[in-house]
């Protein structure tokens, strides 16, 4: 278990130690800012969109589901 524990430490180490040997490289034509409000909505629309599919699935088989179905005149 100690093994397995500190295993993953060494990848997490080696990415930490890559991204900061890297040269800062200033922005030019191809990159996005993020200082914008289109950042900031396209971040919100994003999470959403990720939420929103992680349970409309869990809900069209629950909640949303019986409620049509009562509507429809067939309670449980």
């Amino acid at each position: 278990m100690l093994f397995g524990r500190f295993f993953m430490v060494i990848p997490a180490l080696a990415i930490a130690g890559n991204l900061a040997q890297k040269k800062y490289v200033p922005p030019s034509l191809g990159t996005f800012p993020v200082t914008t409000p289109l950042f900031t909505l396209l971040l919100l629309g994003v999470i959403i969109i990720v939420g929103a599919l992680t349970f409309f699935p869990a809900l069209s088989l629950g909640p949303i589901l019986e409620h049509l179905l009562m509507l429809a005149g067939k309670a449980f």
